[in-house]
């Protein structure tokens, strides 16, 4: 009995810690999912500044590219199902997210994206 109180002290502790979790204090530019059809695109206004995007896609994968970055980080992605890229954006620029064609019979995508600033 003694043990089951350990272990809900120790828990109890361990919440009221925090316990990490994402940063509250700078909340997401963009936290969405969408669902893009073949050969369809995504795009977002982004002001200047340096940005993180996180992308999870469903089936075969999205393309991320920058408008108006500079640096090795704003390349344009290859086709991919998960990815993490920061770029910095040295005037206004766009963050686009592509589902790239298969002649009109490709998949659709449920796309997952969080981009952060900072």
């Amino acid at each position: 009995m003694k043990s089951v109180f350990a272990v809900i002290a120790a828990c109890a502790m361990l919440s009221g810690c925090g316990g990490g979790g994402e940063d509250k204090s700078s909340p997401p530019v963009v936290s969405e999912s969408k669902t893009l059809a073949d050969g369809t695109q995504l795009s977002y206004t982004l002001s200047a500044g340096t940005y993180s995007v996180e992308v999870t896609s469903s089936n075969n994968g999205v393309v991320v590219s920058w408008l108006g970055g500079s640096g090795s980080g704003c390349a344009s992605s290859a086709e991919s199902k998960a990815l993490t890229m920061t770029c910095t954006l040295s005037i206004q620029g766009q963050l686009l997210i592509t589902n790239p064609t298969t002649f009109g019979l490709g998949a659709s995508e449920i796309v997952s994206i969080r981009v952060t600033k900072g």
